[in-house]
């Protein structure tokens, strides 16, 4: 049971608390005032997306919080422990979302964040909300399987949940048949296409450094002539030219000699001198010695060569390089390992699927019985609230036809028909019935399933959308009914829907220092006279629309 709605800086409301009691609550106002501001904020707290365009001007945040009564609700409790939050006993749950102007939110349950996906898993056995638009819901027939599931979900929910397991495991199997079976397509030419590519990677010894340094060796090769006169010249310059380095060095030599009897620290350079010179005749040798070793290989060149476009060849064919031939070639074993193993996988697999399948038939046959049970009971007795809906002389049919293979949902596809006057054939929803019967449609399931709800509060949002008068006024009884079980909260234009009420509430718009501000208030009987005076004949409250509002107010009561 919702207890409390707060909201703060929520478009139209800046502040604004309501607490609703158990029973039948009416919300009724102006069109404009903040009514599906008010759906939204519940829609917010079950978990829906949040719009950084919802928060009020001149604010960086919005905030809604409520408190719910969870005392007789096990499944939230069951849910709760489930998730591991923690709610003291006697303690009310409460669900808050504050909305940034960044666009995301930050979500608590009794002061435990918790992420969104929370809020729409237990949003489910808290609000039923069913909105104005959503009267096309009985529209479309895949959404007539779901209604007639959630009828039976006491007796269904285990099976369905057992059967929805088996069936994802049974999908699975199926797609690994179909993977495998591809892959046995052409198997022997794929067999022998993967022996011939594996060896010919293999037989070619690639090893991972090797394309760089074929490709040093080879610009080597071709520049032995170029290498070898730079040699020499770097010869001559060290030691056979006058001025070579050498010569100097000797020279610079011979000059420190002549002094270092004349200073101790001559011979420390001396000694250095020794050295380099020393360093220079190895250097010089050794310059000679390779420059000899150099020769144009032209049999190492074409070896090269030929080793160079062989790895291109490859890497055309395999991989952009050496690295990823081999990642090729791993790939090329495993799927060559599978399709040795296929035969047998297969084989074990259709087994495997074979068992699910029976399974699956025998929960899927549970399960078509239970809903031909329900199908039965909703046949029987739809029809009898519609009636008490003003749809009078109208049929209901729940066609169920067992397909051929398995479903998400079963092997049960289920359409409800319709036949609206006497005498007419039935006919899909869809094609013969209005918005406003429609609407009527949908709340008589909501009163067949009140005893169903998981003690969650049912909110309808402006119903009453394409009736008037004498049916609105049924509607009216019918959502007070179900209110007995479950807590109903109503937002209506219809004042025979708001005469009913048990509690009124009204939105108000009222403009302070330039800015539109949304205010709710609980009405007493004089006020509630008034709205529904208001909701009878406009702006232009009149004595005669006050005593019609009375005398209706009075009816209803009774």
């Amino acid at each position: 049971m919702l207890l409390n709605l707060n909201i703060k800086n929520l478009a139209v409301f800046e502040d604004i608390s309501i607490s609703f009691d158990n029973g039948f609550n009416v919300i009724t106002g102006e069109t404009g005032a903040g009514k599906s501001i008010l759906i939204d904020a519940l829609f917010l707290l079950i978990g829906y997306r949040a719009s950084k365009e919802l928060i009020r001007n001149g604010n960086k945040k919005a905030y809604i919080s409520a408190a719910f009564d969870i005392t007789d609700n096990l499944n939230v409790l069951d849910y709760l422990n489930q998730n591991n939050i923690l709610i003291e006993e006697d303690d009310y749950l409460i669900i808050s979302r504050e909305i940034l102007n960044s666009g995301k939110s930050i979500n608590k349950i009794n002061n435990n964040i918790v992420s969104i996906s929370i809020l729409k898993e237990l949003g489910v056995f808290l609000l039923d909300i069913y909105g104005q638009f959503e009267q096309q819901y009985i529209y479309k027939k895949e959404n007539h399987i779901v209604l007639l599931d959630n009828l039976a979900s006491g007796e269904l929910a285990n099976e369905l949940s057992e059967y929805e397991s088996l069936y994802k495991e049974y999908r699975h199997k199926l797609l690994k048949v179909r993977e495998i079976e591809d892959k046995l397509i052409n198997k022997d030419s794929k067999i022998e296409q993967y022996t011939y590519e594996i060896n010919e990677i293999e037989e070619a010894i690639l090893k991972e450094d090797e394309e760089d340094n074929l490709i040093r060796e080879l610009k080597k090769i071709s520049n032995i002539k170029e290498i070898k006169t730079n040699l020499y010249e770097i010869e001559g310059n060290l030691t056979q030219n006058d001025s070579s380095a050498i010569n100097i060095i000797n020279h610079s030599y011979s000059l420190l000699t002549k002094i270092s009897n004349f200073d101790d620290h001559i011979n420390e350079y001396l000694q250095k001198l020794d050295i380099i010179i020393d360093e220079l005749q190895d250097l010089t040798f050794n310059i000679i010695n390779y420059s000899e070793s150099l020769d144009i290989d032209e049999e190492k060149l074409d070896e090269i060569d030929k080793r160079i476009s062989l790895i291109n060849r490859l890497k055309r064919k395999y991989g952009f390089s050496i690295i990823k031939i081999f990642e090729y070639k791993d790939e090329l074993k495993k799927e060559y390992t599978i399709l040795l193993e296929a035969d047998n996988k297969l084989s074990k697999l259709n087994k495997e699927l074979e068992i699910i399948k029976s399974k699956l038939a025998e929960k899927a046959s549970i399960i078509t019985k239970a809903r031909q049970k329900i199908a039965e009971y909703i046949e029987k007795n739809i029809v009898k609230e519609l009636d008490d809906l003003n749809m009078k002389n109208a049929k209901f049919k729940v066609n169920i036809i067992t397909k051929s293979d398995f479903s998400i949902n079963g092997v049960d596809d289920i359409e409800f028909l319709m036949c609206t006057n006497s005498g007419s054939n039935f006919n899909s929803i869809q094609k013969i019935v209005s918005g406003g019967e429609a609407s009527r449609i949908m709340l008589a399931f909501k009163k067949l399933g009140s005893d169903n709800l998981y003690k969650s509060t049912l909110i309808f949002d402006e119903i009453d959308t394409g009736i008037s008068g004498k049916t609105a006024q049924m509607a009216g009884n019918k959502m007070k009914f179900i209110s007995k079980n479950t807590q109903v909260i109503c937002i209506t234009h219809s004042p025979q829907i708001a005469s009913i009420s048990e509690t009124h509430f009204m939105i108000e718009k009222n403009n302070v220092l330039d800015k539109t501000v949304s205010h709710i208030k609980k009405l007493h009987n004089d006020e509630k006279i008034n709205e529904v005076a208001r909701l009878l004949s406009g702006m232009n409250i009149t004595v005669k629309s006050l005593n019609n509002a009375k005398e209706l107010i009075e009816e209803s009561n009774k």
